[in-house]
């Protein structure tokens, strides 16, 4: 069964290959906002990505937003990133309480 997410199956598969690529297969991506509540419309696509360590420079998580834009028929894509070991901001809290894992 697919994550309750406004997604479709192939565009939950692009953004799952295309994190782990540039972010590891130990990644755990969540979408929140508007594309994680099912009777929203329209919205960009808001992604939360926790990985272990530390997270990586910036670049990293702007070259994977690209590409996931560019995979999503040029969807704005906005992509936070957090390392286990780094402290939560609070949108970082908001997106691991309201995110649905996909």
């Amino acid at each position: 069964m697919p994550p309750p997410v406004r997604l479709r199956p192939e565009e939950i598969a692009a953004v799952k290959r295309i994190i782990a690529a540039h972010f590891g297969p130990a990644a755990e991506v969540r979408v929140f906002g508007s594309r994680a509540r099912l009777a929203a419309r329209g919205g960009d696509l808001d992604l939360h990505v926790l990985v272990p360590g530390t997270a990586p420079a910036e670049s990293v998580a702007d070259r994977a937003a690209m590409d996931i834009e560019h995979a999503l028929d040029d969807r704005h894509t906005d992509l936070l990133v957090l390392g286990r070991e780094d402290e939560a901001r609070r949108i970082d809290e908001v997106a691991l309480q309201t995110g649905v894992l996909i």
